[in-house]
């Protein structure tokens, strides 16, 4: 007796929706908003920090996992200037979140953001492009891990590091081989390390705290040691920021 073939009626059926579901699902990324749908949910996170404030010119190569920013800025209350990035790449995830590139005209800085309030960052800032018309000027090498949970205006706790081969103060005074590395509870910062070359050879730890409504009100006591040729003599350094910026 010939044998009886089995019917391939359930496989031309699970075929037929396996194809239905991707055309479903290939129909919802071509033809969702994505750039509108993102603008809606930066625009309710700009809402959320009442004391920083968020602008770009436009969102492209959107999709349902990231999106870039064109010409992004962000600016914080009380504190003169705006950080200015000529793109932001930004992909989201599970753990991490949301990973974001910032690109500072060249030289970039990764940035990596936890669902529990904790980011990552890493890179190099072009202050010169990152300030825009700032007497700032030069590129720093920073990182870092902050503990920022919803709500608090300053990181509950974590960690900075910056360095720099040289930077320009207002006034075209010039810092070379800076160094500064600090661990942050509240508003207290534990400086670490700093210390400079050029003005001059000075290496010190010690306090600052933070002010969260101007960062360049943060007040700082320094101490540490001062090279003048073959002599090393105690020097210590105290006041705020913007003292020392400006």
């Amino acid at each position: 007796m010939p044998r009886s073939r089995p019917s391939s009626l359930p496989g031309r059926i699970l075929a037929r929706l396996v194809l239905m579901t991707l055309g479903v699902a290939l129909g919802v990324v071509l033809f969702t908003p994505w750039a509108k749908i993102w603008a809606s949910a930066l625009t309710r996170l700009d809402a959320g920090l009442p004391a920083v404030g968020l602008a770009w010119s436009g969102i492209d190569r959107d999709g349902p996992f990231g999106f870039r920013l064109r010409d992004f800025t962000i600016s914080v209350a009380q504190t003169p200037g705006r950080l200015h990035f000529h793109h932001a790449y930004v992909s989201m995830g599970l753990s991490p979140l949301a990973t974001v590139r910032l690109d500072t005209g060249g030289p970039q800085c990764s940035l990596e953001v936890f669902s529990n309030g904790v980011f990552d960052f890493e890179g190099d800032l072009d202050l010169t492009y990152l300030l825009g018309d700032s007497d700032l000027k030069g590129v720093v090498r920073a990182s870092g891990s902050l503990f920022l949970p919803a709500g608090a205006r300053l990181p509950r706790n974590g960690w900075v590091d910056v360095r720099s081969a040289q930077l320009v103060l207002p006034g075209n005074k010039v810092i070379e081989d800076l160094a500064f590395t600090a661990e942050i509870t509240n508003e207290n910062m534990a400086v670490r390390d700093f210390s400079m070359r050029l003005p001059l050879n000075y290496k010190s730890a010690g306090t600052a705290v933070l002010d969260p409504d101007n960062l360049f009100r943060t007040r700082f006591d320094l101490k540490g040691d001062m090279t003048v040729g073959r002599e090393v003599f105690p020097y210590e350094m105290h006041g705020t920021l913007a003292d020392a910026v400006w």
